[in-house]
């Protein structure tokens, strides 16, 4: 039994020193520790481990999405992400920050349209990011050529994102005694500019022109007189040339139309549907805890079926989102019959090799009999092989019967049939573009939008405010209400499609809205969930929606057998 002392240290008292706080419980007694608490000291463990592991497993998460969010800037470059995002309605709005309005582009943060008391917040996020990827630029000497285990270590060592803003920081101070910025994108000098126009996979070769020495660059300008073509050279420096680069054809324009389609399903399949995380973890969630941001969630990347004579792309792990379908306006040379799918692997792989225009462009310069990639046919598995003329390596899409193991995914159910449908034309597509739209990317708050067909055409309308009519060609009569961030995905990936005509939008509303556009290489259908009626929350209806499973594993020798 313990007894409680009263003894205190009066010397300390006495000679004008603050009192020692002592326990006032005298020598404690060992005790044996009982079955409950040494149950409690695992639990306490346990909880141990699982919060360090998940700490680790957070700033490796981050870590790696700042790498990727790097490496998309570096791939298409500074000015291609400011002019598409302004094209979507951001504003840059710190002018000492050059990588500013790509930040508020990968966080989706619109700053011009941030509310008031979050402005402050969303600003300080928006500027982290802009100088820590500024930070990587200019010291990617240091981490490009690390793996990922290596990355996240030389992450950790700077001080993660705020330590890589804070050198951000210091070097621009630091630069300023110079008169240089931090962040400030390299200049080609005029030289690299001009070879980098020649090196353009379209460029047209014809035999030496007398009176033009050779090396020597210029601007000609053509006219096709019958069989002949007269040219006029005209004198021009570096500058001028530089400036007619906007003029030079894209490197796909003479690319076979087997190329351009798969480039094609790859861009709209990021845009529409592009890799994120489920809600379902990685790690059973201990007894009383709920999955959070701290968790390592498994992920919900695009899965690409390949049925019913057209590519299906939707969610894996994932019962919400668009679905889209791409149906190939050329021959591609193989049937889509059957049950076959493109495994992540070798989407990403492809992905990597074709996203970039001058990198595709090589791939059809050595067409085969018109076409840039053979099909080779081995029962239901077909491989695609395409081949690089600037360094011979192939790369291969494999289309394979569907065995996914454990993933799942969605697609459309044959239950699907409209009731009402609407044709806008080029010019309602645009007047579309100009304004109602203008609003879907104002937003900041998902609400519903509600879509009704008649027979004075197709109108729109953000909650509650009043309807946007659009003249059209219609039949039938509907009314069906979709989530405002869905709608907005599905435009943003489709008005910039180059359309051979205008949009053509079908409602069913037992639960899906369709909206159609074609190109020269595909037609690309896109669905929409409705929301079911009734309901005191908007509730997106997973009426029309069809799971997709893995196909079961035949049994070789068996099949052969029989």
């Amino acid at each position: 039994m313990l007894v409680k002392s009263e003894n205190v240290n009066s010397s300390a008292a006495t000679d004008g020193r603050a009192l020692v706080a002592r326990d006032p419980v005298g020598p404690e007694v060992p005790r044996a520790f009982t079955p409950s608490d040494e149950a409690e000291l695992r639990r306490l463990q346990d909880r141990h481990g699982i919060v360090t592991r998940l700490e680790g497993n957070a700033v490796r998460r981050r870590a790696l999405l700042l790498r990727d969010q790097h490496r998309f800037v570096q791939k298409y470059g500074v000015a291609s992400i400011n002019a598409y995002a302004e094209s979507l309605g951001f504003k840059h709005l710190a002018a000492t920050l050059v990588l500013h309005l790509g930040a508020q582009l990968l966080l989706n943060i619109n700053m011009q349209e941030a509310a008031e008391g979050e402005r402050d917040a969303l600003q300080h996020e928006v500027s982290q990011l802009a100088r820590a990827l500024a930070t990587l630029a200019a010291r990617k000497g240091e981490h490009d050529h690390l793996n990922d285990d290596a990355f996240v270590d030389w992450y950790r060592a700077q001080g993660r994102i705020s330590g890589l803003a804070k050198n951000y920081l210091e070097a621009n101070r630091a630069a300023k005694a110079d008169g240089k910025k931090a962040d400030s994108v390299p200049t080609k000098t005029p030289d690299e500019q001009v070879a980098e126009m020649f090196d353009n996979p379209a460029a047209l070769e014809i035999d030496a022109v007398a009176g033009i020495a050779s090396g020597q660059e210029g601007v000609l300008i053509f006219r096709h007189e019958g069989d002949k073509l007269r040219l006029i050279p005209l004198t021009a420096n570096k500058a001028t040339i530089i400036g007619l680069a906007g003029y030079a054809p894209c490197p796909l324009t003479a690319a076979p139309a087997d190329l351009r389609f798969y480039r094609a399903m790859l861009l709209a399949g990021a845009a529409f549907v592009p890799d994120e995380t489920s809600d379902i973890p990685i790690e059973d969630v201990p007894e009383g805890d709920v999955a959070n941001d701290s968790y390592d969630m498994l992920p919900a990347y695009g899965m690409y079926l390949v049925e019913r004579g057209r590519f299906s792309i939707a969610h894996a792990r994932r019962d919400d989102g668009l679905i889209l379908e791409i149906i190939p306006s050329v021959d591609l040379g193989y049937s889509m019959k059957g049950e076959c799918f493109i495994d992540n692997f070798t989407r990403r792989r492809l992905n990597g090799r074709l996203v970039g225009e001058a990198d595709a462009a090589l791939f059809g310069l050595n067409p085969v009999e018109g076409v840039a990639a053979p099909v080779t046919i081995a029962g239901q598995t077909k491989t695609v092989t395409f081949t690089s003329k600037a360094d011979g390596k192939p790369v291969n899409l494999i289309i394979k019967p569907r065995q996914m193991g454990t993933v799942w995914t969605y697609r459309v159910s044959p239950a699907f049939a409209p009731i009402a449908s609407v044709i806008m034309s080029p010019e309602t597509v645009a007047a579309f573009d100009g304004s109602f739209m203008k609003v879907l990317l104002r937003q900041q708050k998902d609400r519903a939008v509600t879509i009704t067909v008649g027979s004075k055409g197709i109108s729109f309308a953000n909650g509650k405010a009043a309807a946007a009519p659009f003249d059209a060609d219609a039949q039938g009569d509907a009314k069906v209400q979709v989530m405002l961030d869905d709608l907005r995905r599905a435009m943003v990936g489709l008005l910039p499609l180059p359309m051979t005509d205008g949009l053509t939008w079908q409602l069913d509303p037992n639960g899906l809205l369709l909206i159609e556009a074609a190109t020269e290489v595909a037609t690309y259908r896109v669905f929409v969930q409705t929301l079911e009626p009734n309901r005191e929350q908007p509730t997106r209806s997973r009426a029309l929606r069809e799971r997709v499973q893995s196909l079961p594993k035949s049994d070789a020798p068996a099949a052969a057998a029989a």
